[in-house]
């Protein structure tokens, strides 16, 4: 009787023992991490175009839904930084980095490229990387990292999607304003929602000239009282209405 009693509650105790283990194997699935992460933290390194560590960035973690919910860390030496991230308030957080940099005369904020912008959490923890990069498509397509050249068509008789821009690192200007060397090149002026105008240019200090087939074009600063001239210095800074990390110069286009 016993030896059959025992046959029957065999299949029940080995289901119950089965259905525990699964739910553990669960558990452990929900809770584990990508490698390099830490529970309770978030933290990674900061490098620049040349993939050495930048330091002084400062690093933002926000919370997606809290408003005003920030923690703040500073990249060290070795371009590296951590944050631990509270139990209150629970839920997700995203991070990202801004640079300040004086070069130029001018005072820079450059945001840098994560390489990651998904959210996480305190259990699974994080690891988010940044790059300093001067131009490039920012994620989402939000616009890009570099700076624009905007040209307003004065009293020249052209086609100004067919102007070219010459740019040449100022005499003495060996790189840019992260180190990477500088060297001429050319881009073509686009019609980008009813304004002329050069996208994605690296920060730096430049000569420019308008390049037009069968015409000689000169260039006037629009916000200052200037000269017509076929060679103009750039150095960006803001005009009009931008983003904080936005930087641009505006040309009148004269023959």
């Amino acid at each position: 009787m016993k030896h059959t009693m025992w046959s029957v509650l065999m299949p029940f105790l080995y289901s119950a023992v089965v259905a525990a283990c699964s739910k553990d194997d669960n558990d452990k699935e929900v809770s584990a991490q990508t490698p390099g992460t830490k529970n309770g933290t978030v933290s990674g390194i900061v490098t620049d175009a040349k993939n050495q560590p930048v330091k002084d960035v400062r690093i933002t973690v926000e919370h997606t839904v809290w408003y005003n919910s920030y923690l703040f860390a500073t990249s060290d030496n070795e371009g590296k930084y951590q944050v631990s991230i509270p139990d209150d308030p629970a839920g997700d957080w995203t991070a990202k980095a801004q640079l300040t940099k004086t070069a130029y005369g001018q005072t820079y904020k450059f945001d840098l490229e994560p390489d990651k912008t998904d959210a996480f959490n305190k259990a699974g923890g994080a690891v988010r990387n940044f790059k300093w990069k001067l131009s490039g498509q920012r994620p989402g397509g939000t616009g890009f990292y570099g700076a624009h050249v905007d040209l307003y068509q004065f009293g020249a008789d052209v086609d100004m999607t067919k102007i070219r821009l010459s740019f040449t690192p100022f005499p003495g200007e060996t790189s840019f304003i992260d180190g990477t060397p500088a060297a001429p090149f050319e881009r073509a002026v686009e019609d980008v929602a009813g304004t002329y105008m050069v996208k994605d240019v690296p920060i730096g200090k430049y000569l420019i000239k308008a390049i037009y087939a069968g015409k000689k074009l000169l260039l006037n600063n629009r916000h200052i009282d200037d000269n017509n001239e076929e060679s103009k210095t750039v150095v960006f800074g803001k005009a009009g209405y931008l983003g904080e990390t936005e930087y641009n110069i505006e040309f009148f286009v004269t023959e």
